[in-house]
């Protein structure tokens, strides 16, 4: 979420980071001088022999790093396209509940919270991380954009 600050003759806006911090004082996660707080911004390279193979990135929050480690397994694991890889479905469980999109099947649903868990289903499609990537294939570039968010996947070259 952008700070909505921005400083004259820089022309970028101010992420909203410092939300994250907790404004009570004498805790953990206080804000205090000179401390480091949680980013969960991972701009992602995964090499394979010492070659690049995906590179990765996404808006979102707490929720990017779930988005970003979903695609690459399901690029690495599943054998997914980068297409198919960062429009699948995704869940987070970045709280004491799971976070599901509302594309994951009830019947999931149903079975996680019958060991117990508490499962929150998000009214919306794509909001775990709006992953865009790009597959580098010997012969040619596989990129694609989360069809949730505005984005596009382009080759210059």
């Amino acid at each position: 979420m952008p700070s909505g600050v921005i400083t004259d003759g820089l022309g970028f806006m101010y992420n909203g980071c410092m939300g994250v911090f907790d404004p009570r004082p004498g805790r953990a996660g206080s804000i205090a001088p000179g401390k480091a707080r949680f980013s969960a911004m991972c701009p992602t390279i995964v090499f394979e022999d010492g070659k690049p193979l995906l590179v990765l990135g996404a808006p979102g929050g707490t929720q990017i790093v779930m988005g970003v480690l979903q695609a690459i397994l399901n690029v690495i694991d599943f054998g997914m396209t980068m297409g198919e890889a960062v429009s699948a479905p995704r869940f987070s469980s970045t709280s004491n509940a799971i976070d599901v999109s509302n594309r994951i099947p009830r019947y999931l649903m149903r079975e996680l919270e019958a060991q117990g868990y508490e499962v929150i289903r998000n009214p919306f499609g794509h909001t775990i991380g709006w992953v865009h990537g790009i597959r580098i294939l010997p012969d040619r570039l596989d990129g694609a954009a989360d069809p949730g968010r505005d984005g596009v996947a382009l080759s210059a070259g």
